[in-house]
């Protein structure tokens, strides 16, 4: 496996920089416009891409960092996010080689089906927390929404990363060439 951790750290800190701005986009402007209710969770797609397309030992402190970092934006728990993230790469690896982003639409599909998987695990963690269903329910009914914006913008988001971590077409970052 090849393993440029200078390339990883600025391909990282840029991806940091970019759920920076969406996030501020997300928190700040959004409400301008009467949805306050919708908060667009860029973080997931990026711990996605990381899953799908990153093979780095690094990956579970890339998803801590970007999980820490999204917390800055949202009262949700980095914990709680960074054991998803984690076992949701863990899947992806399983399927890794089934997966092939050929099309929008299959990237799409496969983006929606992972937010679901991931909301699955973040509720049954509240379940846990909380021991209670009310806020889980709540909370689908903004997941919902949130999901759908994220799974059509997941092609033209994983395009601009593919650029940014130089990651071929179809092709994965620390694969052996």
């Amino acid at each position: 496996m090849r393993s440029d951790i200078k390339g990883n750290i600025s391909s990282f800190i840029i991806t940091l920089l970019i759920l920076f701005v969406l996030e501020i986009f997300s928190t700040a402007l959004f409400p301008l416009f009467g949805l306050s209710s919708i908060k667009i969770p860029f973080n997931i797609l990026i711990v996605l891409f990381l899953g799908f397309k990153i093979n780095s030992p690094y990956l579970a402190f890339m998803i801590l960092f970007t999980q820490y970092f999204h917390s800055f934006f949202s009262v949700e728990g980095w914990e709680m996010g960074t054991v998803a993230g984690i076992l949701i790469c863990l899947l992806i690896s399983y399927l890794k080689d089934l997966l092939h982003f050929s099309s929008a639409i299959f990237t799409i599909i496969v983006t929606q089906i992972f937010q679901v998987v991931w909301f699955l695990i973040i509720s049954g963690l509240y379940y846990l927390k909380f021991d209670g269903f009310e806020y889980i329910i709540e909370k689908f009914w903004r997941f919902i929404p949130e999901s759908i914006i994220i799974s059509i913008l997941s092609p033209f988001f994983f395009s601009l990363l593919d650029k940014i971590w130089n990651v071929g077409e179809g092709g994965m970052l620390g694969d052996e060439a």
